[in-house]
């Protein structure tokens, strides 16, 4: 089976890291997303529908089949905090940063 990697941004704003990844044609049931410890793996199908299997193609530049695609995570977002919207062909997930924590505390450690 045929796979592909769809093109994406992935940046960061003061509060949040910002996932964009281009999925024109493909369905919003046949998106997968799933967090797995500093990770983030999307993955899915894009249907090759509309044709009856008798075509002789003379050109095909656009992909279909399965994809994925996996961005490693900065530790500063919260694994509790993440938000998905697909709109016009566009994915769009957002995961806010953890908030600083500016407090200084001491911990004494006992040598033996």
């Amino acid at each position: 089976m045929y796979c592909f990697t769809p093109i994406s941004d992935m940046f960061e704003t003061t509060g949040s890291v910002v996932i964009q990844i281009e999925l024109a044609g493909v369905g919003k049931e046949d998106i997968n997303i799933e967090l797995t410890h500093n990770y983030i793996e999307v993955s899915g199908i894009k249907r090759h529908e509309g044709l009856s299997g008798e075509e002789s193609f003379q050109r095909m530049e656009r992909p279909f089949g399965v994809f994925k695609r996996t961005f490693n995570l900065p530790k500063a977002v919260s694994r509790d905090s993440i938000s998905a919207s697909f709109k016009e062909g566009l994915l769009e997930i957002v995961i806010l940063k953890k908030e600083k924590d500016d407090s200084f505390t001491l911990t004494s450690i006992d040598i033996k």
